[in-house]
């Protein structure tokens, strides 16, 4: 491996002309026609599912039945515009989207009689009711009022804001409709009138109509998860809920070209610059649409073999660390939340390539990740395709590949580990890139050390959203800047965001013994830190004495009043003498740093957590390790060495 060459052979797919709208138009089924799930009527597809499963969907279905729906006033709504919480608001239509979601389920996979099944239709008239009647499915922090000049508190019912809560409910009124439609006709056709009919004004319409979707194209906003995200929920809720032909045939081509905008602005090596955790809504949900898209039209005029599709597929294998950890660069947990085992199955099974099918299958059991279960909202979607996926759930375990590397030349990650398919030994991870990435901490060179899957140097990853999350105070934020990622501080100074402040002279070697990146970090930092060059290699070396090493060479336009070295740690952190730090996770192998002692002084700072976002991954602290140059030469060079050590 020699690369600062782009993938070959993988230029996006041309959907616009794999699908042409004559194609489109000959091919759509009516409404009606097609559907990826039963209805209540098909008893034994629902009955088929496993027993365990259909009891624990009752039981939970029932135990919201005769209570009060969660409320959703507005001032709990004008929380985001008045002090940035999101979450009280989301938190109780993510309730509402649940509740429903489970009484769809519990109505069909109960045992069909009048009486069992009637208190669960029931629930799901007044859930379809419920989200009918609220006046916005926009959720406060992606409103175009409250964003926009205007300011507003509010959302404004007659302009309704496209955005992932609105896609969201019309996916699950969607699949409504599919399950449990014709029960409702049964009950009051007004129902299933109205369902589509605020599905259409809400959601379809406005997609249709207006054009300032800057998750489109591009125009108003970065390319990102939200692209295909909306997408695939927009092409299953055309296809069930849609009633005019000419209509559906319009919003099938126009999604085909939307998701045409974001393959053409997608690295050619697959990779995800938002990182693993929203790979699951980026990469995944492009696959849920490709899946939809090709049941839809009966054909998938080989879609599925393009090396750009395939590569897609691989992302979650390359960047699997182990133990439920992942390399966290950019937002999101090093514990990614919200993963589909089942999703990922199909999407290895479709593009034939075993190994992302055996990490599906390794997944879902190293996380316990049933269909039933998610830390995240719960998903009625991807519920039911793990569900009714009978040979998904007739495969037995699989241990994951566990590649010995992965370099995405695009994206600029390497990811090595000391043995292949094997949890044990050092892994690290590298990143060059630049600060303009989707989700974008300034972070240009920084890297990730693992012993046995533990994370031990640490990218932080990021806090609980709130209004600063995506503003001008973004980089307020600490977890964000350079000064808390494993870089260098030159002249007091860190990098900044912006497409500019990036990495050159990017290149990445690989041998039997040895994998390493090298890239110059100076143009990711402002020209007050005088830096004429900062050369950085991150190299695993395997054998007898496997270790990772971080070489930096550093030249100076003028003599530097301070250079540091920054690494952020988990696990218990002390300072020994003649540069030496050990860093200990509770119970198993930890990590020995060394450096130069003659070159840098160390000092460690405690940085305590109370963000549930962090402290659900790494406890209450972390720490920083600052390795202060006692001379700052405007010339110098420098090794960091970490070896594993066995646990105490």
């Amino acid at each position: 491996m020699s690369s600062p060459q782009k993938a070959e052979g993988a230029a996006h797919p041309l959907l616009t002309r794999l699908f042409p709208p004559t194609l489109v138009a000959a091919r759509m089924p009516r409404i009606g026609e097609w559907s990826p799930v039963p209805s209540l009527k098909d008893r034994d597809r629902w009955q088929a599912i496993d027993r365990a499963a259909r009891d624990r969907i009752l039981e939970t279905a029932s135990a919201s039945l005769g209570r009060p729906w969660p409320d959703l006033p507005a001032s709990l709504f004008a929380r985001f515009a008045r002090d940035g919480d999101r979450s009280g608001y989301q938190d109780r239509v993510f309730a509402r989207r649940a509740r429903l979601a489970r009484a769809v389920l519990a109505a069909a996979v109960s045992p069909g009689t009048e009486t069992s099944q009637g208190a669960f239709i029931d629930e799901v008239m007044d859930g379809v009711w419920a989200l009918c009647e609220e006046t916005s499915w926009v959720w406060p922090a992606h409103d175009f009022r409250v964003l926009g000049p205007e300011h507003g508190l509010l959302a404004d019912p007659d302009r309704p804001t496209l955005d992932l809560g609105a896609s969201g409910i019309a996916v699950l009124l969607a699949l409504t409709d599919a399950i449990a439609g014709d029960e409702l006709d049964r009950l009051d056709p007004l129902v299933r009138r109205r369902l589509r009919r605020e599905v259409s004004t809400r959601v379809l319409r406005p997609y249709l109509e207006r054009d300032e979707w800057g998750w489109y194209d591009g125009s108003t906003a970065k390319l990102n998860n939200w692209n295909p995200w909306i997408h695939s929920e927009l092409l299953l809720t055309t296809a069930l809920t849609e009633e005019s032909d000419d209509h559906r045939t319009a919003l099938v081509c126009r999604i085909l070209q939307g998701l045409e905008n974001y393959l053409r602005a997608h690295p050619r090596d697959g990779g995800c610059d938002e990182g693993p955790h929203y790979w699951w809504r980026a990469g995944a949900s492009l696959f849920e649409c490709l899946e939809t898209l090709t049941s839809l039209l009966g054909t998938d005029a080989g879609v599925f073999g393009h090396p750009l599709v395939r590569a897609m597929a691989r992302y979650p294998v390359a960047t699997w660390i182990g133990d439920g950890w992942a390399v966290n660069f950019a937002d999101g947990p090093a514990r990614p939340r919200e993963t589909a085992p089942a999703l990922l199955y199909r999407y290895g099974r479709r593009t034939e390539q075993p190994e992302v099918s055996a990490h599906a299958r390794a997944l879902r059991e190293d996380t316990g990740d049933g269909p039933l279960t998610t830390a995240g909202p719960f998903d009625l979607r991807r519920t039911l395709d793990a569900l009714l996926d009978t040979e998904w759930n007739a495969e037995s375990p699989a241990s994951f590949p566990l590649p010995a590397r992965s370099w995405l030349p695009d994206t600029q990650v390497l990811v090595a580990r000391t043995r292949a398919a094997s949890e044990r030994g050092l892994l690290v991870a590298a990143k060059a890139g630049h600060n303009d990435e989707s989700h974008n901490h300034n972070d240009v060179g920084t890297f990730i050390i693992a012993v046995d899957t533990r994370p031990l140097v640490i990218d932080a990853g990021v806090g609980t959203y709130r209004r600063e999350t995506f503003n001008d105070r973004r980089y307020s934020i600490w977890s964000m800047t350079s000064e808390y990622h494993n870089v260098p501080v030159v002249n007091g100074l860190g990098q900044r965001p912006g497409p500019g402040f990036r990495a050159s002279s990017v290149t990445a070697h690989s041998t039997a013994e040895t994998d390493e990146i090298t890239c110059d970090l100076a143009p990711a930092y402002p020209p007050q830190a005088q830096l004429e060059s900062w050369m950085r290699t991150v190299r695993l070396v395997r054998g007898e004495d496997e270790r990772a090493e971080i070489e930096d060479a550093w030249q100076l336009r003028s003599p530097s009043s301070e250079l540091a070295l920054h690494l952020l740690i988990a696990g218990d952190l002390t300072i020994h003498p003649e540069g030496r730090a050990t860093v200990r996770p509770r119970n198993r192998r930890g990590l020995l740093l060394t450096w130069d002692p003659g070159a840098f002084s160390a000092e460690a700072e405690t940085i305590p957590l109370t963000d549930p976002a962090f402290t659900h991954v790494w406890g209450s602290s972390v720490h920083r390790l600052v390795l202060t140059a006692r001379h700052a030469t405007p010339r110098g060079s420098h090794t960091l060495t970490a070896r594993a050590l066995e646990a105490l």
